[in-house]
């Protein structure tokens, strides 16, 4: 580009934040797996192109990481600003305000990445190596509310994501960036060619490599593990009418017939999703309700695992929980977990106790916050992540650490509607089952529900919006993975070698 005529030099680089959008946009679009992961992989090529257009700029470059990101999460999250208008009651033009805010934020890390990724090729640090760098370990530190890597775009491609079982789904990220960064420079220099076709191959074969030894011997290990099978309902009640208190018996009624069906069907455990049950518990009862409101009823044999919402005691400000609550055969009542990372302002009021206003607009807090664990049975233990805690690695290690042989997510997606956020949740979820190596049951209120191996073969899936259930035989598997045992090794290690290839390059000036 040094070669270019000023006014086409200019050309070029107004050309980088139109490419940058288009490129973000191009990261999450395909709803097919396969399209997605090769159109993630030139998503990658096109910002590695952005970044160089912008000829060594760092706030440029930080703008077209900032654009590339804004527009993945606006793909991602669309439906964001219907969610708005619907819940929240805001004007189409303010909801559209607060979705570009949010899908901004979570764009952010890309940006950032950018800007650190600009200011070392300025120091002599090639963009191939600097880019997957700076994207690795910015992703893993700085806070999303939909916590997502770019390594979750490959999960059609099995063997390449095998590593993650390593390190987490940040270094399946690392991989892919890598390679496509090489591959772009291969692409546009006629300097060291022969190294640059290395690493850009390297980065996809020696992942697969790996995986495809991996695959066979998990899917051995799978093959003689104790079974259990879990039955998944999904009842396909919408947010409306699953707060509406006139339609609980109805609710409660479909679930106990889908749930009976599901045990004559052989079902020895059967999920019930995110705040699904229609009512209340106090949090010191012992045994669930003998009345019309009892879960065990209408054949109903059990044991179940319940989503629902419980309440410390009768008073106006008891503090209450997002639960899921064992119910034994007997009616008993076993472990219960609650949910420990509480999505703000749609489950809890931030700074409510803090601030006078908000607790005159919002009668209630809202939720209080619980703790990830297990829930015990006579299988073995069963890790529950509730909600969108399917989308933090460190959720699902602390089920494992904590002795987790399966993992099971409650979830309800019905507030984004029939978007495309539920089928992305579902993807996202899928990599935790390789990360841990543990089968993973999802049962969604509204869809998706899935039934994803231990390799992260989605065994089972469901249509979203409908009435439906089935029953998973999961494997019931042990150990730990190197990347549950030492956890998010990946960000700190690239941020060392980021740091020492610059040290380097100082030195050597």
């Amino acid at each position: 580009m040094h070669g270019l005529s000023g006014q086409a030099r200019r050309s070029t680089q107004a050309h980088a934040l139109p490419l940058a959008l288009a490129a973000g946009a191009l990261l999450l679009l395909p709803e097919s797996e396969p399209l997605l992961a090769a159109s993630a992989f030139v998503a990658l090529l096109g910002l590695s192109e952005a970044l160089a257009r912008t000829e060594g700029r760092p706030w440029r470059a930080a703008l077209c990481g900032l654009a590339f990101g804004t527009a993945a999460n606006a793909v991602a999250l669309w439906s964001l600003i219907a969610l708005l208008m619907r819940f929240a009651q805001l004007s189409a033009a303010l909801a559209l305000l607060v979705a570009l805010l949010a899908w901004t934020a979570q764009g952010l890390p890309y940006g950032l990445a950018a800007l650190a990724c600009e200011l070392s090729v300025r120091r002599g640090l090639p963009r191939w190596l600097s880019l997957p760098l700076t994207l690795t370990f910015v992703l893993a530190w700085v806070p999303q509310l939909f916590p997502w890597q770019v390594g979750t775009t490959q999960l059609a491609f099995l063997p390449f994501v095998q590593v993650a079982e390593l390190g987490g789904s940040a270094l399946v990220s690392f991989f892919l960036v890598l390679s496509a960064a090489a591959t772009h420079a291969l692409l546009h220099t006629r300097k060291r060619r022969t190294w640059t076709a290395m690493v850009a191959l390297g980065a996809l074969l020696a992942p697969c490599g790996y995986g495809m030894w991996r695959i066979e011997d998990v899917t051995r290990q799978r093959s003689g593990a104790p079974r259990l099978a879990l039955g998944v309902v999904q009842g396909n009640v919408g947010v409306d009418r699953k707060h509406d208190e006139r339609q609980a018996r109805a609710i409660l009624a479909d679930l106990r017939t889908l749930t009976r069906e599901l045990e004559q069907r052989g079902a020895e455990l059967t999920l019930w999703g995110e705040t699904a049950y229609p009512y209340p518990w106090l949090r010191d009862a012992r045994a669930a309700p003998l009345d019309l409101r009892g879960p065990l009823a209408d054949g109903v044999r059990g044991p179940l695992l319940l989503g629902l919402e419980t309440y410390a005691n009768v008073d106006e400000g008891a503090a209450r929980y997002n639960s899921a609550w064992l119910v034994g055969a007997d009616g008993m009542l076993g472990d219960r977990v609650d949910k420990a990372r509480l999505l703000a302002f749609g489950e809890y009021v931030p700074l409510w106790h803090e601030l006078a206003w908000l607790r005159k607009r919002y009668p209630r807090r809202g939720f209080s916050p619980g703790r990830v664990d297990v829930v015990r049975t006579h299988w073995g233990k069963i890790g529950v992540l509730i909600c969108y805690e399917d989308l933090f690695a460190v959720s699902a290690r602390r089920a494992v650490e904590l002795g987790a042989r399966v993992l099971v997510n409650l979830t309800n997606d019905g507030w984004f509607g029939p978007g495309r956020e539920p089928a992305l949740h579902d993807l996202a979820a899928r990599m935790r089952a390789i990360e841990q190596r543990r089968d993973l049951v999802r049962t969604v209120n509204t869809g998706i529900s899935s039934f994803t191996s231990a390799i992260g073969v989605p065994l089972v899936r469901t249509r979203p919006f409908t009435r439906t259930a089935f029953v998973a035989e999961v494997r019931l598997l042990d150990g730990q993975t190197p990347y549950a045992r030492f956890g998010d090794w990946v960000a700190p290690a690239c941020a060392l070698a980021w740091c020492g290839a610059l040290l380097g390059r100082a030195r050597r000036a």
